[in-house]
């Protein structure tokens, strides 16, 4: 009875080690990279997320070229992430899309955050002379990067079944929207 216990926890961990190959195949190596990206852009937004929500006008003109420059990282991540998912490779399959909207999912909330940040902090800016015509420049840069990856997005999610592109323009819809709040605060 014994052998047979550890027969079937050593299969039950073989099975769950293949089962777990298996779902990481089902993800091409071209859509693996552009979720890649997405997720290092994600990342470095939390970056210049985090320098925005620290900034006060205290720390003046250097203080906003530091976050222009983290801007720039950003949108740096964002153009890789655009080249490398608009790059044709077909058919993304439903395990791919999943994969690709989880990671997406994910980053709405960051975008959402980020562009609330730098909506609230426009006192912050303005108080410093051309601080606030970098972050204009940013929001316009970042927003240009974001529709072309949100393009190629919505053209490589299958549309059938429905609800994938339901989803995926439920999300560029959330970070449009976000953006058109930050555009408006700005005056752009």
């Amino acid at each position: 009875m014994r052998a047979f216990s550890t027969l079937f926890i050593a299969a039950a961990f073989a099975l769950s080690a293949n089962a777990a190959s298996v779902n990481k195949r089902a993800i091409s190596a071209p859509v693996q990279l552009c979720i890649d990206s997405i997720s290092s852009a994600g990342a470095q937004l939390e970056v210049v997320n985090t320098a925005v929500l620290a900034f006060t006008s205290s720390a003046g003109i250097g203080g906003a070229n530091k976050i222009h420059t983290l801007e720039q990282e950003l949108e740096t991540r964002l153009k890789k992430a655009g080249v490398d998912c608009c790059v044709d490779v077909g058919t993304i399959t439903l395990p791919e899309a999943d994969a690709v909207l989880d990671t997406v999912q994910v980053l709405v909330p960051k975008v959402t955050d980020a562009l609330s940040a730098i909506t609230s902090k426009k006192s912050q800016f303005d108080a410093i002379f051309l601080a606030t015509t970098i972050v204009k420049t940013d929001i316009k840069a970042l927003d240009a990067q974001t529709k072309t990856l949100d393009a190629c997005l919505i053209a490589k999610t299958p549309t059938d079944p429905p609800s994938y592109l339901e989803t995926a323009n439920g999300y560029v819809t959330e970070i449009n929207n976000a953006f058109a709040a930050a555009r408006s605060a700005y005056g752009i």
